[in-house]
């Protein structure tokens, strides 16, 4: 029986370990990656807020992101600029290096729940990807 050499036993070692890693994504499924949303602004994005809200006091924003068959629904997150301007970020769930993905649209689903805390005319920013940029939609709010 034939002896390898270094070489050859370590060029059998890293097949061995590629192999078993390409297994490990088999057997545990995709890995995915929590990245800005997608907004579809064609022809145009539907934010739904009120137009009046009271002062210091709790209402609601939904809109939608899209994707495809590799991405799935995320998180929100609110930031209070000031106490009459937030900015809201959609995120999702993007697969990372997907073999395949079906090419189906889908629409996810956001909502954000916030309260501006002095009156007058408030600014709300809903910042998602467009493309290989960034776009921000703007919506005001008249807060009594």
């Amino acid at each position: 029986m034939r002896q390898l050499c270094p070489r050859q036993f370590l060029a059998i070692a890293v097949c061995i370990a590629g192999l078993g890693l390409a297994a490990c994504t088999g057997l545990f499924g995709p890995t995915y990656a929590l990245r800005l949303g997608y907004l579809e602004t064609y022809p145009s994005l539907s934010v739904t807020v009120p137009d009046t809200v009271a002062v210091s006091t709790d209402f609601d924003v939904s809109f939608h992101t899209s994707g495809g068959g590799c991405t799935e629904v995320g998180t929100t997150k609110v930031a209070m600029v000031d106490g009459r301007t937030a900015e809201i970020r959609p995120y999702d769930y993007f697969e990372v290096n997907p073999q395949a993905c079906t090419t189906i649209l889908q629409f996810f689903p956001h909502y954000a729940r916030l309260q501006f805390g002095q009156a007058g005319t408030a600014t709300l920013r809903v910042i998602g990807a467009s493309g290989d940029s960034t776009i921000t939609v703007t919506r005001t709010v008249v807060v009594r």
